[in-house]
């Protein structure tokens, strides 16, 4: 928002304005605001002595023409009084000396700043011909279309500042002559194509921000030959490619911000050559292969975030020599191995987040002496052992997650010390024995999530002192569903005993319906809702081995009609369409058997058999489904049911 917060009124804003503003001679008056002549330039009105001042004059025209460009525009209508564009020319700031945000250098315009004042409109090409600019400051406006190549004409320009408008178009090549340059902002835009190379030919400039726009392309090699680059911010764009090794040349650079892209390749390990470098954030790519021992040689570098990618290998235990290392980021990959204990000597570590990979073996006792540490995640791996009774050295700890790994033992009391705990995570293990009291130590705790692991005991009382905890065993029987949306449904289900795991804690909830699963399922769901039915009768399914776990299902299901097998073959495995699945569920439940009349309710529904679509409709007149797009209505009969997708659909059919 601009610092100016007066409104014009559609009333009072035209005739008001226009009578406050003391307008020289010759000048005119046009749309809401007067137009400023250009002619002011050379009378003596805006310029002392034009003829003696040349330069300034020829500036003068060019800021008459770029102040008339924008208050000819229809969003600008609403610009406060006091704006320095309607001020300009008028009462005590006629003289182009006085006028707001003009700065005037050795007799020549040298600084515009108009930064968050709320201006609409494009940039006028006329910005071009200011060419003793030094700065160039709009930042923060309401600016739209392109940016002129003219501005590759400002040669003296140092500083030029766009961001946190809504410019569109690409970065024009052409700024690639401003060899004065030493900052380029034009983050927080709208701003498409690639990254000129030409931006490397730049050779003063220190920053670079290009962040949060629309580039695509891959980043070019030749931004590694900005040797007096510090700052280089690309993230939040679309950029796509490895990420060039020139960069390592960068020897100046202390915060290279990559993330939120679509980088890919390796890591290059020549990043490990930048000295200086404090912050080195690649989050959100796709970068693959190991992460490189080189990045533990970079001596300043205080944060390092390369989580959510796809790097693989093990964690190098050379990151270990990053002694400044405040932020350690490795989440959502795909590491293996085990933890190196040696990460317990960065003594300046306050987050270290791990989780999210396939790491194994034991949590390091070593991490206990990690005296700065705040923050600890290395849940959804797949760690072994025991909890080390060392973590609770942590006192400064607020968050603990070591949820869903294969964890073993006891809860230590010793976690009972950290007493700045807010969250504690130690679900979907398998923990044993009882809750230590100790835990009710923690004062602050106001998250606690326990199961599912093999605890036995009661929940001590000592937790039921704890004056802020908020959630106490918010997590359900799986240690997969807490993503979905039918995670209230699955756990309905697996307290009917209808629906079980895949495996202990796992329900898969993505994974597709096999034949065999919906015979149990639908099996089970009719005794829980009627009671158990009529014995099968005697069926030849060849398929089906005499030992199958299935075996049961798969003979009532096709004795009962709700599944067929025809020649005798049930084929277990193979996986239920929504068609197939609406005609099985309408068949087990007699209260969801459709009608014979078709309503014709789903315009996706042609080439199916009548009988799937009778059993489509009834299900959605039934609430049991309401199909897979609302406008138009669809079913989407031909796609996969899943398993969360079964529960929710037995759950709205026994209970609706």
């Amino acid at each position: 928002m601009g610092k100016y917060r007066t409104l014009l009124t559609l009333a009072v804003g035209a005739a008001g304005l226009l009578a406050a503003l003391v307008i020289p001679a010759g000048a005119q008056t046009g749309g809401a605001f007067p137009v400023l002549d250009p002619a002011g330039c050379s009378d003596g009105s805006y310029v002392t002595d034009p003829d003696d001042n040349p330069g300034l004059t020829a500036d003068c025209r060019a800021l008459t023409a770029i102040r008339n460009h924008w208050t000819g525009h229809p969003g600008n209508v609403g610009l406060p009084a006091d704006n320095p564009l309607l001020t300009w020319g008028a009462g005590d700031t006629v003289n182009i000396t006085s006028w707001t945000g003009v700065e005037i250098h050795r007799g020549r315009v040298g600084a515009l700043d108009l930064r968050d004042e709320e201006i609409a409109g494009s940039l006028p090409a006329e910005l071009g011909d200011l060419d003793n600019l030094t700065v160039l400051y709009l930042s923060f406006n309401q600016l739209t279309g392109a940016i002129p190549a003219e501005l590759g004409d400002l040669g003296n320009l140092t500083r030029l500042y766009l961001d946190g408008n809504n410019l569109t178009g690409p970065i024009p090549a052409q700024l690639g002559e401003l060899g004065n340059l030493t900052r380029l902002y034009l983050d927080r835009n709208q701003l498409t194509g690639s990254i000129p190379a030409q931006l490397g030919e730049l050779g003063n400039l220190t920053r670079l921000f290009l962040d949060n726009n629309r580039l695509s392309g891959s980043i070019p090699a030749q931004l590694g030959d900005l040797d007096n680059l510090i700052l280089m911010w690309l993230h939040s764009n679309r950029l796509t490619g490895p990420i060039p090794e020139e960069l390592g040349r960068l020897a100046k650079v202390t915060h290279l911000w990559l993330d939120g892209n679509g980088l890919t390749g390796p890591v290059p390990e020549e990043l490990g050559r930048m000295d200086n470098l404090l912050y080195l954030d690649l989050e959100d790519n796709q970068l693959s292969g190991p992460i490189p021992p080189q990045l533990g040689e970079p001596d300043s570098l205080a944060r390092l975030y390369l989580n959510q990618n796809q790097l693989s290998g093990g964690i190098p235990t050379e990151l270990s020599r990053l002694a400044n290392l405040t932020h350690l980021y490795l989440d959502r990959n795909q590491l293996t191995g085990s933890i190196p204990p040696e990460l317990g000597q960065l003594a300046n570590l306050q987050q270290l987040s791990l989780y999210g990979n396939r790491l194994t073996g034991s949590i390091p006792p070593e991490l206990g002496g990690l005296a700065n540490l705040n923050h600890l995640d290395l849940d959804q791996n797949r760690l072994t052992g025991t909890i080390p009774p060392e973590l609770g050295n942590l006192s400064r700890l607020t968050e603990l997650w070591l949820d869903r790994n294969q964890l073993t033992g006891t809860i230590p009391p010793e976690l009972g010390d950290l007493s700045r705990l807010n969250r504690l995570f130690l679900g979907c293990n398998q923990l044993t024995g009882r809750i230590p009291p100790e835990l009710g130590n923690i004062t602050f705790l106001n998250w606690l999530n326990l199961y599912p692991n093999r605890l036995t005991g009661t929940a001590p009382p000592e937790l039921g002192e704890l004056l802020f905890l908020r959630f106490w065993n918010f997590a359900g029987r799986f240690c997969d569903d807490e993503q979905s949306v039918h995670e209230p449904n699955i756990e309905t289900t697996a307290g009917w005993r209808i629906t079980l795991g895949c495996e202990p804690n796992r329900f898969c909830p993505n994974s597709p319906i096999t034949r065999n699963q919906m015979a149990a399922f639908l099996h089970r769901a009719v005794v829980h809702h009627s009671g158990p039915p009529a014995p099968a009768a005697a069926v030849d399914l060849k398929d089906v081995p005499d030992g199958a776990w299935y075996r049961e299902f798969a003979e009532w299901a096709v004795s009962a009609g709700v599944m067929r097998a025809p020649e005798g073959m049930f084929d277990p495995g193979t996986v239920v369409s929504r068609a197939d699945m609406a005609v099985m569920l309408t068949a087990a439940f007699e209260h969801l058997n459709p009608t014979d009349q078709v309503r014709g309710l789903f315009n996706d529904m042609s080439g199916q058999s009548a009988e799937a679509v009778r059993a489509a409709e009834g299900l959605r007149l039934a609430g049991v489904t309401s199909g897979c797009f609302v406008s138009p209505l669809r079913y989407c009969p031909d796609r996969l049911v899943t398993r969360a997708q079964m529960s929710s659909f037995l759950v709205r059919a026994i209970a609706p």
